[in-house]
């Protein structure tokens, strides 16, 4: 018997979700639970203003997305009214759509968001702690619904996905449902044609999931290969296949066709990490950073520097720590990999499905720790396996000594204290390779930000939306568009023209650790941006300058 039909005996026998549910229901009452208020807790007592200088770059471009489809019904958005509409996906801004049509404020909006992602997150971990469980006995499947929960709740990544309208939380529900859903279908014992509902919203859940990000594809090496187990075992007739897998490929087809323009954009970007980034830092950064990441939450916090340096830059090893770090982090990705070797028997399909998908998601440096989220609980399976597997000399002495048990406790408890301590020492600005603010000062930090940036939105809405124009920084023009209705003008030769016919303001702000640690030689760089397309006066008409939050703006006349 192979490793696929192995691997498809061993699926038929898992229990359904729904017995899963019905046994663990306490547990994830109490772990759910706790983490929805939790995180609840943190919502509602946070001023939305906080939130403002963190909507940039990718949030930023889903919320102009879902802003045009709930204007205008199509996703057309601009960043600026002199450029065109912009390509990049619009799936993770359409699905907030409603919640910007239900409140016409930014702030009722972005916390009726914030609710929601509550919700996706937490059945993102439910989901997870039902796939981890496959791993264990059944008297340890709270241990992975504890541990599910625990981990997106020390994820300062997961916790991202809270408090900003991000992709990796509506795509892990998406793929994680698909994935589950397509165990219970391939699977069962039921033919295929008694499962036509189910089979039908599988089909949607992965429509919605190509349209979110298009890395969804490559589920289909899970469903090719559990499909492959169950043909050998029900074989089907040769029309029926060829007609099941003509209907697949023109579904995909279609979706390509339906959004080439911006499956080029983003193929163009990987073809540029392909030629531009350094192959042995890809190999390192997957091993070193992102792989272990998946499996200790705050896995990147224990970094003096931050190893991500750029678009296609990486530096490990800046410090002996760093240098532990990562050869720390080689040692779990390479326990992870054993692990998938040793569980083929049972898991070839999620083997295949996740080896997969490294070649193309480790190539985008900065991201590749992100894009893996949604495989994070088939790291937990192969790394509980490899470790079970490598320590088990040492786990059986223990267990054998009179104080096995509180030797594993005080591991466990080690464990979660150093987890713990990372988190809480380097709460905010976790990219900045000059320190962060401890947990200790986060309250202050926090109020300082809010309140720097709700005096700022006070003032650009006394400035008439129709004759005012914003110039902002790189990566937040747009940002006071969603937020209070007021247009951008991306710099170029018609800069001076602008100047003439319209109040063009320079607009600066920091509210990040990282950006404000070098305010002024950002401000410096982005005068002399603009010096590249005339000569201009600045007129501050507005100014707060903090510790942890600066925000000035200047009134932009033209000399020429």
């Amino acid at each position: 018997m192979d490793d696929i039909t192995s691997s498809y005996r061993f699926h038929k026998e898992l229990e359904s979700p729904v017995a899963f549910l019905r046994r663990e229901w306490k547990a994830l009452a109490i772990f759910g639970g706790c983490f929805a208020a939790i995180l609840l807790v943190a919502v509602l007592s946070i001023d939305p203003a906080f939130f403002y200088p963190r909507l940039g770059t990718d949030p930023l471009l889903y919320y102009l997305k879902g802003l045009a489809f709930a204007e205008t019904g199509h996703t057309a958005a601009r960043i600026a009214v002199n450029r065109l509409p912009f390509a990049y996906v619009a799936m993770p801004g359409i699905i907030r759509v409603p919640f910007m049509l239900a409140f016409r404020d930014f702030d009722d909006q972005l916390r009726a968001i914030q609710l929601s992602n509550i919700v996706l997150v937490g059945a993102t971990a439910a989901m997870y702690s039902y796939v981890f469980s496959w791993i264990l006995p059944q008297a340890k499947h709270w241990l992975a619904i504890g541990f599910s929960f625990a981990f997106m709740l020390l994820s300062p990544h997961w916790l991202a996905n809270v408090f900003a309208p991000l992709a990796e939380a509506p795509y892990a529900v998406l793929t994680t449902a698909a994935f589950i859903l397509a165990t219970r279908v391939i699977a069962s014992h039921r033919p295929l044609r008694g499962q036509a509902l189910a089979i039908a919203c599988g089909a949607v859940l992965f429509m919605l999931a190509f349209l979110v990000k298009y890395t969804a594809p490559v589920l289909l090496v899970y469903i090719g290969l559990l499909a492959t187990g169950r043909l050998r075992e029900h074989p089907m007739r040769r029309r029926v296949r060829i007609i099941g897998s003509t209907a697949v490929i023109a579904g995909i087809v279609s979706l390509i066709l339906l959004n080439w323009r911006t499956l080029f954009h983003y193929l163009q970007l990987t073809i540029g990490f392909l030629l531009f980034a350094n192959k042995k830092g890809v190999l390192v950064n997957l091993l070193g950073l992102a792989v272990p990441a998946q499996i200790i939450p705050d896995f990147q916090l224990a970094f003096q520097r931050n190893p991500v340096m750029g678009k296609y830059r990486v530096e490990f090893g800046a410090t002996h720590f760093d240098v532990a770090v990562t050869v720390a982090g080689a040692a779990m990705s390479l326990i992870c990999f054993y692990g998938i070797w040793r569980a083929r028997r049972r898991f070839t399909p999620e083997a295949g499905y996740l080896l997969a998908a490294l070649p193309v998601l480790a190539l985008v440096i900065p991201s590749t720790l992100r894009y893996l989220m949604t495989y994070q609980p088939l790291f937990w399976i192969f790394f509980y396996v490899g470790a079970s597997i490598v320590f088990a000399p040492v786990i059986s002495r223990i267990r054998a000594s009179r104080l096995g048990a509180i030797a594993m406790a005080g591991l466990v408890l080690l464990s979660i204290s150093g987890v713990v301590y990372l988190r809480s020492n380097r709460m905010i600005g976790v990219t900045a390779n000059r320190g962060a603010i401890s947990v200790a000062n986060t309250r202050g930090y926090v109020k300082e930000v809010a309140t720097t940036f709700r005096d700022l939105r006070r003032f650009l809405e006394t400035l008439p939306r129709d004759r005012t124009l914003l110039v902002g920084a790189y990566g937040t023009t747009g940002r006071w568009t969603v937020i209070s209705g007021l247009d951008y003008y991306l710099p170029d030769s018609g800069l001076g023209v602008a100047a003439r016919t319209h109040d063009v303001y320079v607009l600066l702000e920091c509210g990040t650790f990282e950006i404000c640690q070098d305010f002024g030689r950002w401000e410096s760089k982005v005068r002399k941006n603009l010096g590249k397309f005339g000569e201009y006066s600045y007129e501050p008409v507005f100014s707060r300058t903090g510790e942890h939050a600066k925000a000035r703006v200047y009134r932009l006349r033209s000399l020429q």
